[in-house]
């Protein structure tokens, strides 16, 4: 076995997506006790929406027109773009697991939404309202753009920004609209991010096992046998990948930065009607979604199973 094999066919990649799984995770059962369970968080949750509500400039413009593309016409246009994709670079097995992600995900937005998460108003200057948490355009947005990426093959370096800045823009724009709180946007990522990394650790999984019988029944073989599939792609093709990734992750590590240094700065007690109050936080907390979408976007493109390439040609076994 080469070393691009061994390296491939080892568990690092498996247990690092399960791990991010298990830290989305967290951070969504976090956000529900925290931004929808407690009087503080609903106070900064309405400071930051009376913010986005408040805000004028091309972020505002952009955003909604953003979040008016997140229809049902366009995600099953992304969404047949990428079975598309997936038929035209012979990667049937890629199906079932973007189904189950795009299916999982929004799913299990609606379950967390009406079953799961209760919402009360907790404080004074609390809108009552039903629970929204979390938001379900942002997920659809999120799960389309990451099947779509997911399927596009080399392409993903010129879709995997561009949908990333679309899932952003489109959870700006319910802030934008008051249709959802902060919070549920974060936690929309959140889930569809849970769901990619789940998907990633299963087919990281998959590979290794098909890797390693693949290597066992070549060593067993007798007289004809062909060539252990080779899972590394050609020296160079994964460079451009690889830099987006890190390009992707410095951008998400900055704005996560910038996110919480905005929201730490935020005068305490929070004002709620105070406009300098309200655009902070808001400007923070757009800095923290775009920086947090960035990096599961370069965590999607670092962990993701690289592709697997038979040998065509064969060998015989003196």
């Amino acid at each position: 076995m080469s070393a691009g094999g061994e390296r491939v066919g080892g568990l690092a990649r498996p247990l690092l997506s399960l791990l991010a799984a298990a830290l989305c995770t967290a951070a969504i059962v976090a956000l529900a006790r925290t931004a929808v369970g407690t009087a503080s968080g609903q106070r900064l949750d309405q400071l930051i929406l009376s913010g986005a509500k408040n805000h004028s400039g091309p972020l505002s413009q952009y955003a909604q027109e953003a979040v008016g593309s997140v229809s049902l016409p366009v995600i099953g246009t992304l969404l047949a773009l990428a079975a598309v994709l997936v038929l035209i670079r012979r990667r049937l097995s890629l199906l079932v697991p973007l189904t189950v992600l795009v299916l999982g995900a929004n799913l299990s937005t609606q379950v967390i939404k009406h079953v799961l998460v209760t919402r009360q108003a907790l404080g004074p200057g609390i809108e009552i309202t039903p629970n929204s948490f979390p938001s379900g355009h942002t997920t659809l947005a999120a799960t389309a753009m990451i099947a779509l990426v997911l399927a596009s093959g080399p392409a993903r370096v010129v879709l995997a920004p561009i949908g990333a800045l679309w899932t952003v823009a489109a959870g700006l724009g319910t802030l934008v609209l008051g249709w959802h709180r902060p919070s549920d946007v974060i936690g929309a990522i959140a889930v569809a991010a849970t769901w990619t990394f789940l998907v990633l650790a299963v087919d990281g999984l998959r590979t290794r096992r098909r890797r390693r019988r693949a290597l066992a029944e070549s060593s067993a073989g007798h007289g004809r046998r062909r060539r252990p599939p080779q899972l590394e792609a050609a020296p160079g093709a994964g460079a451009p990948s690889t830099v987006l990734a890190i390009l992707l992750g410095l951008a998400g590590a900055v704005g996560l930065a910038l996110g919480a240094m905005g929201l730490l700065a935020v005068p305490l007690p929070l004002e709620l009607h105070d406009a300098s109050q309200q655009q902070l936080a808001f400007r923070a907390t757009a800095a923290l979604i775009t920086g947090g979408t960035a990096a599961w976007m370069a965590l999607v493109l670092a962990l993701r199973t690289p592709t697997s390439h038979r040998a065509r040609t064969t060998e015989r076994v003196p």
